[in-house]
């Protein structure tokens, strides 16, 4: 039978792995110039201050972004302002400044595509709290909240 401190010690190991395993998720993608929204899945630092940043300052072009959402289709771990990878970036022990992805760098095959007719049907599962909308027409970023704010869409 456990004492009072060893299921505290327990209750205090668990919630911390709780903690270190979470991120603040994000939706990334692209829509077309009909309206339909193509989005993939980024676990970590989804937050304007980060993936906002990066999305705007590295990814803005319709290329990028085809790119990225290429390389996304099962998963985006960590966005950085690269996605070269290489020999000497892996899930493990990723290259500083580059992007993580679940498929290319740990061979994950689970596919975290959504798709939606338009920026308001967008689906905000696994936890999404942002999404981030790279509008191939008018070539800008659109981002949102799901909790805080901006609770519309508002131009990157």
């Amino acid at each position: 039978m456990m004492n009072k401190t060893d299921t505290l010690k327990k209750l205090i190991r668990n919630e911390i792995k709780s903690v270190i395993a979470e991120g603040t998720r994000a939706l990334i993608g692209v829509e077309s110039s009909n309206g339909k929204i193509m989005s993939v899945y980024n676990h970590y630092d989804g937050y304007p201050q980060h993936a906002g940043k990066i999305l705007d300052k590295y990814y803005s072009s319709n290329s990028k972004v085809s790119e990225l959402i290429k390389y996304g289709r099962f998963g985006i771990s960590f966005l950085d302002k690269s996605m070269k990878g290489g020999d000497d970036h892996s899930f493990k022990d990723p290259k500083k400044g580059e992007t993580v992805f679940y498929g290319r760098d740990r061979g994950e095959r689970d596919y975290m595509v959504s798709k939606a007719s338009n920026r308001d049907k967008l689906k905000w599962d696994m936890g999404t709290e942002y999404a981030y909308i790279w509008s191939q027409k008018e070539k800008k970023w659109y981002y949102k909240s799901k909790y805080s704010n901006p609770q519309d869409w508002t131009e990157l």
